[in-house]
């Protein structure tokens, strides 16, 4: 089943969603960047006076590592697919963008931000994503896609 062709097809919306909620983790990870730059553009919001999209996921959808971080969406800045992620620690909390591919690579994903603590002293804040939680994440997505596509036959979701 390739779900870079089903996103697109003519099945009904109400089908396509019960397709996503049960695809595996290595059939979610498998959705390609171009795909991915195409469900922005259908629906993502305009950044204020530019032709750049983000594809925000709603606060029902929003999802993370289970531990300090939260997978925002996806925005396409001239023409390059960037992951938006929210940090929450205990001195501070950020917003930070990651290249597509860097996160969505084969294996964990750890990064890291730096930002200064209490003290003024820049500190390095770490975070991860395992293929679970990027399976999860790429799974939301999708779904707030077709949430926003077909809003008028999927209804209140």
């Amino acid at each position: 089943m390739d779900i870079n062709k089903i996103l697109f097809s003519r099945i009904a919306p109400k089908k396509k969603v019960e397709i996503i909620e049960n695809l595996t983790p290595k059939e979610l990870l498998s959705v390609n960047p171009d795909t991915i730059k195409r469900m922005v553009k259908e629906t993502g919001s305009n950044y204020y006076k530019s032709r750049d999209k983000r594809l925000r996921l709603s606060s029902e959808l929003r999802t993370g590592n289970n531990w300090n971080s939260d997978f925002e969406g996806i925005s396409v800045i001239k023409n390059r697919l960037y992951v938006d992620l929210y940090l929450q620690y205990s001195n501070t909390d950020t917003n930070t963008s990651e290249a597509y591919e860097k996160f969505f690579c084969k294996g964990e994903y750890r990064g890291s931000v730096i930002r200064g603590d209490e003290y003024g002293n820049d500190r390095h804040y770490y975070y991860t994503y395992d293929e679970s939680d990027k399976a999860r994440c790429m799974r939301r997505l999708l779904l707030q896609y077709l949430y926003l596509r077909y809003k008028d036959k999927l209804g209140e979701n």
